[in-house]
């Protein structure tokens, strides 16, 4: 029964597989036949992959899969709009995934026979995800009888049971990355490196060397006097078009009219709480009439002296002692009044132990029962530590005969900490939570100390109707006739607005400045020219942005590939300019050297200052007191001692270089191997975070989900 609960407490899981009768027609056939397809051809889809049209509906179910997923396996009812929009993403990146990995296991003719699969769940070669699942917490033997028995029982269970799904998904995942091993394995194998890489790798960070160079910048020729021509900056284009690859953007500007409230709603809200207090003060329970008043409920918290953020809160209610009401006083954005609730000598922390008994909705009442029996014999006498080990679900605490530890009342549910605070050492008690039923008992404590707990009513400073309606006001007034880009820029001007600008990509949430701009985003991609400002899904130009109003113009549309030359036009000039300014100092270089015998003498001729640098290697990212010079220090690797270099073209400018000195260390077979090793391991970790996403640029990804979020 405790691997059924353990399944129980991890079940919640729902994934959609059909599964037969027989236990190996169960284990190995529906996991291997994965499950429903993603694909459709209809018109209403979120995006393609590898060709493939991926359909919203389709995608819609296997997200509402996953909440439920992340709901029941965190105790959730629902879940936040920033959780849901990290369902939708990780949901899109699994479906993309295993397309894209299907096609490359049907490619390469990597797949897994049910004899693998069974003896990955149930044989000898047991994953270690199902051998925790059945193995003895004790001695960590797995009972493989015990778990046939298990997947029997859960096989016969009523189809959609949380444990049932559990186990689905378990088989599903073991599949998954079985295969995904097997293909990382086969691509590693073919990441082999030899004696000579391994030795090269070694001897380029083992050699060292100390220089001495001059450097003209190209800051000493203006750009003016180098031209470059169109059709130098075409070329240039043409033969690089893989630097200029570009991302789907959108470019917007945007004014924002934050919705805060004015001086006559925080008056109105001190004024409202204020009025409470003579009732408050009267009130025989207090927490109830906080928690009836309040826009937040009191907390079941008891604090000590010094643990109050408000110093003079805390000074009338420890001082003073009256329990009269406190306030108003101003925390965070709200208004507040406090009075004592109760006063407790309480400790600091507690140690405790406990059994926890996890019923099922058809065990409830005979859980309870049992925990009450377990109570009972250990009031009795009963050894706690031995029930512990046979009857808890709590895995992590069985084997230490229930006991969890030292901790504050913060750290655990309300009722737990309830009851073992306020419970005498020794005193074994049987408590209800979320969890199950626990029978604990406290046993040692912190010496106990005046704590009080607080009813406080709380009123959050928010800004009434009217404000509101006058600030949509004042953004209609600036939205007013205004339709392009020049027209926005004119009301910016006319009404004093700061303008923003942002970059936005398609799947963006949030703007600079604006906490929940999805709709911003989305009207920005649907949009199909620049230079209009954007409108609601009702044509209006104010947007409802959070706490703001947002009118917002499309400035720019950048299409996913390679951009165009108008955009990068500057960007292709510049460097071409950088080349130009690098061959007529190169050449001014070359005179300098001419009829030159050493480098003092060349930086005479050249107006330059000799600088020196030490400890160079192959593996140096900059040259000291020049810069990032991976050019540079490349030709220097290569150089003899007492050299001088021709002229050598780098980032900041164009260099001559003398190696003064040139050391190399002796490198050893034991440290090639070694390198061997580690250079392997890279590769294998460059696979895993590389493959996808190159994967995924071959074979092609749509994305067009802002359509319909």
């Amino acid at each position: 029964m405790a691997t059924l609960q353990k399944i129980r407490n991890r079940g919640g899981v729902l994934v959609s597989i059909v599964i037969g009768l027989a236990l190996v027609a169960f284990i190995v056939g529906d996991a291997l036949s994965s499950g429903a397809s993603f694909i459709n051809n209809s018109r209403n889809k979120v995006g393609e992959v590898a060709g493939k049209s991926i359909g919203i509906q389709e995608y819609q179910q296997r997200i509402a899969k996953n909440e439920e997923m992340i709901k029941q396996m965190n105790g959730l009812t629902g879940l936040t709009d920033d959780q849901q929009a990290a369902v939708r993403e990780n949901t899109w990146q699994q479906i993309i995934s295993e397309i894209i990995l299907n096609n490359q296991y049907e490619e390469v003719g990597i797949g897994l026979s049910g004899d693998e699969l069974y003896d990955l769940l149930l044989g000898n070669n047991m994953s270690p995800e199902i051998a925790q699942l059945f193995a003895d917490p004790t001695t960590g033997q797995v009972d493989k009888q015990r778990a046939i028995e298990t997947i029997k029982y859960l096989i016969n269970s009523p189809v959609g049971t949380p444990q049932r799904e559990y186990w689905l998904n378990m088989e599903e995942q073991i599949k998954t990355s079985q295969l995904q091993m097997k293909y990382m394995y086969l691509l590693g194998k073919g990441l082999y490196v030899t004696d000579d890489q391994a030795r090269a790798y070694l001897e380029s960070s083992a050699t060292n060397v100390d220089i001495s160079y001059i450097m003209k910048s190209y800051n000493t020729i203006s750009d003016s006097a180098v031209s470059v021509s169109a059709s130098e900056i075409q070329k240039y284009y043409n033969e690089h078009q893989y630097l200029f690859e570009q991302q789907e953007s959108r470019q917007i500007a945007y004014v924002n009219f934050d919705i805060t409230a004015s001086a006559e709603d925080i008056q109105e809200t001190e004024d409202w709480v204020n009025s409470l207090k003579g009732e408050f003060a009267a009130a025989t329970d207090p927490v109830e009439f906080a928690n009836l008043s309040s826009e937040q409920k009191v907390a079941p918290v008891y604090y000590k002296k010094g643990e109050l953020e408000n110093d003079a809160l805390e000074e009338f209610i420890f001082t003073q002692k009256n329990d009269e009401v406190y306030g108003p006083y101003m925390q965070g954005n709200a208004y507040n009044i406090a009075r004592v609730a109760d006063r407790k000598m309480l400790p600091d922390s507690v140690k405790a132990r406990h059994i926890l008994i996890v019923p099922t909705q058809e065990t409830i009442a005979s859980s309870k029962a049992l925990a009450d029996s377990l109570a009972q014999l250990i009031r009795d006498g009963k050894d706690f530590e031995a029930l512990a080990r046979e009857y808890s679900a709590d895995q992590n605490s069985a084997v230490n005969g229930g006991d969890l530890g030292w901790f504050t009342q913060a750290q655990m549910i309300q009722p737990f900490s309830d009851s073992v605070f306020f419970a005498k050492k020794k005193e074994v008690k049987v408590v209800a939570t979320q969890y199950g039923f626990h029978v604990v008992q406290v046993t040692d404590m912190t010496k106990p100390v005046e704590k009080v707990r607080l009813a406080v009513i709380t009123k959050e400073i928010t800004p009434s109707q009217q404000t509101i309606n006058k600030i949509y006001n004042d953004a209609r007034t600036f939205a007013s006739d205004v339709n392009t880009e020049a027209e926005f820029n004119e009301a910016v001007t006319k009404y004093n607005q700061t303008k923003r600008l942002a970059n936005l990509s398609k799947n963006d949430r949030t703007i600079s400045g604006i906490t929940n701009g999805r709709e911003v985003v989305r009207e920005a991609f649907m949009a199909s020219e620049p230079g209009y400002v954007l409108t609601t899904k009702d044509k209006s130009p104010i947007f409802e942005t959070g706490d703001k109003f947002t009118v917002a113009v499309l400035l720019n549309i950048k299409e996913e590939g390679i951009a165009p030359l108008a955009e990068v036009k500057t960007l292709v000039q510049r460097e071409l300019i950088r080349q130009k300014k690098g061959e007529v100092l190169a050449k001014q270089l070359e005179g300098a050297m001419a009829g030159s015998e050493s480098l003092l003498s060349v930086s005479q001729k050249a107006g330059a200052e000799v600088v020196d640098a030490t400890d160079l290697n192959f593996n140096s990212l900059q040259i000291p007191g020049a810069g990032i010079e991976p050019k540079v220090i490349a030709e220097v690797m290569k150089m003899d001692e007492n050299k001088i270099s021709k002229p050598i073209i780098g980032n900041q400018g164009v260099y001559v270089v003398m190696v003064n000195a040139k050391n190399t260390t002796e490198v050893t077979a034991e440290q090639i191997q070694e390198a061997k090793l580690q250079m392997n391991q890279l590769n294998l970790n460059r696979v895993n975070y590389q493959l996808l996403p190159a994967l995924e640029k071959k074979e092609g990804v749509v994305d067009v989900r802002y359509k319909f979020y």
